[in-house]
């Protein structure tokens, strides 16, 4: 079996046959992200598929075939900040905030990390958070990435990074209260 970075040098010489490996391996993690971002399983199988299109467009560019699913999952955080800054314009007039977003979709992710009773809950607060503060707090608290890996996948500072994820869990604190005090015990 080959490695991922023999996959990488593969696809990067146009193998479709390795491409689709590393896709296969690399499509259950975006789909989640993708997922707990939108709100929508439909909406994440299209954004994956699209990194996945915008990935093999691009492999040949990829500098280091170490960092391949960083790489792909920066795709997959630009493709979805687009999209949601598509879907705030089609859902309000203007630059409203996020808060007014409804719960589109069950977040099947979010139920094996809380508890069933405040899943819901959870999800529609994280909904309401602005796309920037969303997406550090989702590869931070969701995905368990490392500041540093966020840092590379989103082009941001490291202490940036921890002041959106520190702002993203005070707002959720703000809306839900307890709920979140006691999710951050475990």
């Amino acid at each position: 079996m080959a490695s991922e970075r023999e996959l990488v040098l593969l696809a990067q010489r146009r193998d479709r046959t390795a491409f689709g490996e590393l896709a296969a391996e690399q499509t259950p993690r975006l789909r989640r992200f993708l997922a707990t971002m939108t709100g929508s399983d439909t909406t994440a199988d299209d954004l994956t598929q699209d990194a996945l299109r915008v990935a093999w467009e691009k492999v040949a560019e990829l500098a280091d075939p170490d960092r391949f699913a960083n790489w792909l999952l920066a795709i997959a955080v630009n493709r979805c900040r687009n999209w949601l800054r598509a879907e705030v314009q089609r859902r309000h007039d203007g630059d409203e905030r996020l808060a007014e977003v409804p719960d589109i979709g069950r977040r099947s992710a979010l139920s094996s990390i809380v508890r069933r009773e405040s899943a819901a809950q959870l999800a529609l607060a994280i909904d309401r958070l602005p796309i920037l503060l969303r997406e550090a707090f989702v590869l931070f608290a969701v995905e368990g990435l490392p500041y540093a890996q966020i840092a590379a996948i989103c082009d941001a500072s490291e202490n940036t990074l921890q002041v959106r994820v520190h702002r993203a869990k005070a707002l959720l604190r703000q809306q839900l209260g307890a709920v979140v005090d006691s999710w951050w015990q475990r």
